[in-house]
């Protein structure tokens, strides 16, 4: 029923042609993904749970909707550098990723390699090695693929005591440690998630630290929300832009400032309101589909930088009499502030607004498409494991995904929206 809707909706979010300055702007991030790339998430459970693929996914549609790009994701429950239950690591990579031709692998392995114990000699060997052979393989059967290495996520050892004498999160900072190496010999890219997840399970510790301690209810498999950590980092590798979108406005001249990444049009006075201002605003990208007042969102947002690093969409309006503003967008109220507070600006992605909203509907239509996917994964691990020809509901599945793909990039087209700041006697 939910597919259905959506598919609705995206009827009605009809693409909207940029001009040729806001395209510029987009081209001038050095970003790592580039238009026409296709992604493959390798890893162990960690990745099986399409959380962290799903949060890069929202991120690169949302912020680079002219770009093309095809998210895959080929974690499995278990796996080591070996492989695991769904076959051996050559089975592995022949079947769940080199057919889907990919320009880009990150691979997250290691929480399984090291036995949850310590870190002996033989382990370290095993793990080298069996990296390196992955490493090889790829690139072999791949030529040109851009690798990205992704050090093991942390077992949780901050907001409760370690089980292990001198702690088992100290043999995955090994392995990523290793991983660099890996990096630098196969000219590769190196990110480490160990260090900044930690960091943030610190600064949540200081916080609440019963809330903390349900990001790892396990100590190994993140929460859906504490996925944003390992994101964060991913982006952040590659060189992620903060900026969403910028816009500062002379409320005196009617003039744009400043802008980026925007498109400011049809500055004018509101008749009949004194010290009001309208314009039409088109922006080149969506913010993140992360809501303030969602209770873990808004956890998140306090012990990472994910609001700072990733999600900037400020707007300031300056040469307002001294007051209090009410900011509609689409007719819709989006927040109550002073006339200070908007000539020095507001983060819009902080908001509810109608661009959050479509952002939104952007990642619903993502996760349908991952689910799809992933069913398509298992049916091909089954038909390994059994022996049984290739189900024909695969091929359905493969269509399915296909138009869910169209649809997504179809839905986060970026439209125009009527802003609108008057002076208002409501409370803030």
């Amino acid at each position: 029923m939910r597919l259905r809707v959506l598919s609705s909706l995206a009827c009605l979010a009809l693409p909207i042609a940029l001009t040729p300055i806001l395209l510029a702007q987009q081209a001038k991030q050095s970003f790592y993904l580039h238009d026409g790339d296709t992604v493959v998430f390798y890893g162990d459970s960690i990745t099986e749970q399409r959380y962290y693929s799903h949060a890069v996914e929202d991120y690169v549609i949302t912020r680079y909707p002219h770009m093309r790009v095809q998210f895959f994701n080929a974690g499995n429950g278990g796996d080591r550098v070996t492989g695991g239950s769904a076959g051996p690591i050559d089975d592995r990579l022949t079947r769940d990723v080199i057919p889907l031709k990919p320009t880009v692998v990150t691979i997250m392995l290691g929480m399984n390699d090291g036995g949850y114990g310590l870190l002996t000699p033989a382990i370290e060997s095993k793990y080298t090695q069996g990296y390196e052979h992955i490493l090889d393989s790829l690139q072999k059967t791949l030529p040109g693929v851009r690798i990205t290495l992704l050090g093991p996520s942390p077992y949780d050892e901050v907001s409760r005591p370690a089980i292990v004498s001198g702690g088992y999160n100290s043999t995955l900072t090994h392995f990523g440690e290793i991983d660099t190496d890996l990096a630098q010999k196969h000219n590769a890219t190196f990110i480490d998630l160990n260090a900044p997840f930690v960091a943030s399970i610190k600064r949540g510790v200081a916080i609440n630290p019963m809330a903390t301690e349900l990001l790892l209810p396990d100590r190994v498999h993140p929460e859906p929300t504490a996925h944003w950590f390992i994101a964060e980092a991913i982006l952040k590798g590659w060189n992620a832009p903060s900026i969403v979108s910028s816009t500062t406005i002379d409320a005196k001249s009617l003039k744009v400032i400043d802008s980026q990444n925007s498109q400011i049009t049809d500055i004018a006075p509101i008749a009949g309101h004194s010290a009001s201002i309208g314009w039409t605003e088109l922006d080149g990208a969506l913010p993140l589909p992360l809501d303030e007042k969602n209770v873990a969102n808004h956890f998140l947002r306090q012990i990472s930088d994910i609001d700072k690093d990733l999600d900037q969409q400020p707007l300031a309006v300056q040469g307002l009499p001294p007051g209090n503003y009410q900011l509609t967008i689409d007719g819709q109220p989006t927040g109550i502030f002073t006339s200070d507070e908007l000539a020095h600006g507001v983060n819009l992605a902080d908001m509810s607004t109608p661009m959050r909203g479509q952002s939104y509907r952007v990642s619903w239509f993502i996760r349908d498409r991952e689910d799809a996917h992933y069913v398509r994964l298992r049916m091909l691990v089954n038909q390994m494991r059994t022996g049984t020809p290739a189900e024909p509901g695969a091929t359905n599945l493969l269509h399915f995904e296909e138009d869910l793909q169209k649809q997504i990039y179809d839905m986060a087209q970026p439209l125009p929206h009527k802003y609108q700041i008057a002076p208002t006697q409501s409370p803030r």
